[in-house]
């Protein structure tokens, strides 16, 4: 199978890479080996050559002593230094090369016999060199100053019986082959690295182009009666089929090639069928379009409608707020209760312009904010008397009769989840849409009651007042929309109220309907979900 071979072959490029890889490797890592080593024994060679200059300097040095006795301490001081760096330099250089198994093939080992003889007669120059002290007088200069020189030539050069200037030019010469020994094996080390990785570079490409060419010309033979049927389908031909042979990948595809070729048969006569259903569905969908679009329409024009209204609604205050105040400056000389009253008439008209302002605010401030209050924990009650407590003062100036029944037990509070603000705002405003559209005298009534299945508060608002006709009742809390009779009695309504009431009561899961009430007037029935205990609460 194809699947198979195809992995066996890559099996092999893999297993033979990463082989190539490790030996790569291994060269580079024994390049690195006897690069290390050619370094090493490079810097031994110039540590031997540096101690050879320091010990001739400290010789002149104490020569120019004898002579002179005007020889800079400070300068001998830095000469033994530099020769025990030397020497400690070595020490550590040889202890690596001990510590080196391999070493340089075909070469002996260095031995620490020169070293150790170096260091002898380091320990015994210093001793005997540290004694010189310039500016000290000789009892007898000319004797003492042989005598001192032949010690301390003996000390230079002769350490143990040994002559130190044979022995530092033999250890010079020794890690001077032993450097051009370990150089050329470093070259030697990195050619054959080049070399190896060149061949694998090579045999790898070859494989690969082998492996590449076998595949896509195997490939290529058994996609052929594929590329024939796809562009016999693509002509139309649907009772064209491969002779599907084999039991791999390519075997597989013709029989699957061939029984699609089958179900395009069949889908194409379904095709016909779906079309003719496809056309009906558009031409439904375009009368859809249409009404859609006439709605649109009638939005734009209620829109249109709506900023005349709200121009109108806020230029007419306007308009009446600057007449009084350039008739009351133009008077003078008049009483103070003229002045009052004029002052009386512009705050009036100014209340009445933010009232329409602050419809507009709230509405944009609920778009903005999405209708997502944060729910609690409340008592229906709470909402609803601090609704009736604000509508109070106007309810009793317009002589109303405001009434709230509780049809509900009287240890039993009227739980539910909601936020207290908007709740209060949703009745503030339907009382007040109440005692607005009501003659004087009219009677207001809240009613609190359980829906029927316990699940549910149900809270009735009905007022006296103008009312609405049937067909009107589906539009009430449309935004922007304004029954004739509201506009005939309150012309500077904006129509938002309603609309914010059905929001809010919808933000907290409930229903909002209006209905005609018998006898004249409106009933808004409102329904929230009941949160009914503490307990069930806690549960949810």
């Amino acid at each position: 199978m194809l699947k198979a071979r195809l992995g066996l072959w890559l099996g092999v490029l893999v297993a033979l890479v990463a082989t190539q890889f490790a030996v790569v490797v291994w060269l580079v890592n024994q390049s690195e080996l006897e690069r290390s080593r050619s370094l090493r024994a490079k810097d031994a060679l110039v540590q031997y050559i540096a101690l050879a200059a320091d010990k001739q300097r400290l010789k002149v040095w104490f020569a120019q002593y004898l002579l002179t006795d005007q020889a800079p301490v400070a300068l001998r001081d830095q000469y033994l230094q530099r020769m025990q760096t030397a020497l400690n330099e070595l020490e550590r250089l040889h202890r690596e090369e001990q510590a080196d198994a391999g070493g340089l093939a075909g070469e002996a080992p260095l031995t620490r016999q020169p070293l150790d003889a170096l260091q002898t007669n380091f320990r015994a120059l210093r001793a005997q060199i540290q004694q010189a002290q310039p500016h000290i007088p000789h009892p007898n200069p000319s004797t003492e100053r042989a005598s001192v020189w032949s010690e301390m030539l003996s000390v230079f050069d002769i350490s143990e019986g040994q002559d130190m200037r044979a022995l530092i030019a033999q250890a010079i010469t020794q890690q001077q082959a032993h450097s051009t020994a370990a150089e050329a094996a470093a070259q030697v080390a990195l050619q054959r690295s080049r070399n190896v990785a060149i061949y694998s570079i090579l045999s790898t490409i070859a494989l690969s182009i082998g492996f590449v060419s076998y595949f896509a010309w195997d490939i290529r033979r058994r996609m052929r009666p594929l590329l024939d049927g796809t562009l016999a389908l693509q002509a139309g031909q649907l009772e064209h089929r491969i002779g599907a042979t084999g039991r791999d990948e390519f075997g597989r595809l013709g029989q699957s090639f061939n029984r699609m070729a089958e179900e395009i048969q069949l889908h194409r006569h379904n095709e016909e069928t779906q079309r003719q259903r496809l056309e009906t569905a558009v031409a439904q969908r375009t009368a859809d379009l249409h009404q859609a679009n006439a709605q649109l329409l009638e939005i734009d024009r209620s829109r249109r409608q709506f900023f005349a209204n709200i121009s109108h609604e806020l230029r007419t205050p306007t308009t009446a707020i600057l007449g009084e105040a350039e008739i009351t400056l133009r008077r003078s000389g008049h009483a103070e209760s003229l002045y009052r009253d004029a002052l009386e008439r512009v705050a009036s008209i100014a209340r009445q312009l933010g009232a329409r302002i602050g419809e507009l605010m709230a509405v944009a401030r609920q778009s903005e904010a999405g209708l997502q209050p944060e729910l609690s924990l409340i008592d229906l009650a709470e909402p609803l008397r601090a609704a009736l407590e604000q509508v109070q003062a106007t309810a009793a100036q317009q002589e109303h009769q405001l009434q709230w029944l509780n049809h509900t037990p009287a240890a039993e509070p009227l739980m539910l989840r909601g936020s207290l603000d908007k709740l209060t705002q949703l009745f503030t405003i339907v009382l007040d849409n109440a005692l607005r559209y009501s003659p004087a005298g009219g009677q207001i009534s809240v009613e609190t009651q359980p829906a029927a299945d316990g699940a549910e508060w149900q809270i009735t608002i009905s007022d006296t007042g103008i009312g609405m006709d049937a067909q009107e009742l589906p539009r009430a809390s449309e935004r922007y929309w304004r029954s004739e009779r509201a506009r005939a009695m309150r012309p500077e309504g904006m129509g938002l109220g309603l609309t914010i009431a059905e929001d809010i009561v919808r933000a907290h899961g409930g229903q909002f309907s209006l209905k005609a009430r018998e006898g004249g007037g409106t009933q808004v029935l409102i329904r929230l979900p009941a949160a009914l205990s503490h307990s069930n609460n806690d549960n949810n």
